[in-house]
């Protein structure tokens, strides 16, 4: 029985030796933006910038917010600080009372001519009060090495615990961070306060590295250093318009400072996780 069926297709006859091949047939065009599937996909987001989404008043937002939903424990925190500090300034203070002098002056009784003195002087009275300030800075340091690791535990979404601020660890790292951070400013305010601030300024987030990195007390003093380098602005507007809330705290006869104290290191925590590109719990 026949099939109707069309023969097989026959290949090309293979071109004599005197022929040229024809040319490969043309790819097909690109496909056209407009075209569903044509349009190229959209560039790789740019990883932000040094505290390229910061703003101070967020941090401050976000500190007096934080106070406010985790008061009690904070409130009981920033007590310990301030009378600790309050104990340790006071020692610091009658101790320079006790071992400087003011002018005196004498008068002969014959004579009647008054002579005076310089007392202990200027420059031995700054080296005094700049040992104290060293030994004020460690002890602040230490205390408040434990409000750093409970506000950086807020960031994170956890809340503030007094018995976070109880912790010890990493207090090796803070205890040598805090002495080499106190003889540069030690250093710094004998050569007349300015250099003793700017050692302050540069050096404020050395804790912050130390309980969050875990770094050593050299490489969180030199990361502390690079942030405040890379984000000078705002570090520098940060720390004037920090100081300068917690100062109003302490002038209103210290017991402002069990707030603006928290609000000041919560937003310090904010600032330094959002300047390290971290997330931050809302």
């Amino acid at each position: 029985m026949s099939t109707n069926q069309p023969p097989p297709e026959q290949p090309p006859p293979p071109p004599s030796s005197g022929e040229t091949p024809p040319p490969p047939p043309p790819p097909p065009p690109p496909p056209s933006y407009g075209d569903p599937g044509g349009a190229p996909p959209p560039p790789p987001p740019a990883p932000p910038g040094p505290g390229g989404a910061y703003n101070v008043g967020d941090a401050l937002s976000y500190g007096w917010a934080k106070f406010q939903a985790n008061a009690a424990q904070i409130i009981i925190s920033a007590v310990v600080l301030v009378v600790g500090l309050a104990i340790v300034a006071g020692l610091g203070f009658g101790l320079t009372a006790l071992l400087t002098d003011g002018p005196t002056c004498t008068t002969d009784p014959d004579t009647f001519r008054q002579t005076c003195d310089n007392g202990t002087g200027f420059i031995p009275r700054l080296i005094l009060q700049a040992f104290i300030s060293a030994v004020l800075l460690v002890v602040g340091q230490i205390i408040g090495a434990g409000l750093v690791r409970a506000s950086l535990n807020v960031t994170e979404g956890r809340p503030f615990l007094f018995s976070d601020i109880l912790k010890t660890d990493q207090l090796g790292s803070v205890l040598v961070a805090s002495i080499i951070i106190a003889v540069a400013t030690f250093v710094g305010t004998i050569l007349c306060y300015l250099p003793g601030l700017v050692v302050g300024f540069a050096t404020s987030y050395t804790l912050y590295f130390i309980i969050d990195k875990k770094l050593a007390p050299v490489d969180a003093i030199k990361a502390s250093v690079n942030l405040v380098k890379d984000n000078l602005g705002n570090t520098l507007v940060w720390y004037i318009v920090g100081g300068l809330v917690a100062v109003v705290g302490f002038v209103v006869c210290f017991v402002g400072a069990i707030v603006t104290v928290p609000i000041v290191l919560l937003g310090t925590a904010y600032t330094y996780k959002t300047l390290t590109n971290q997330p931050v719990a809302p």
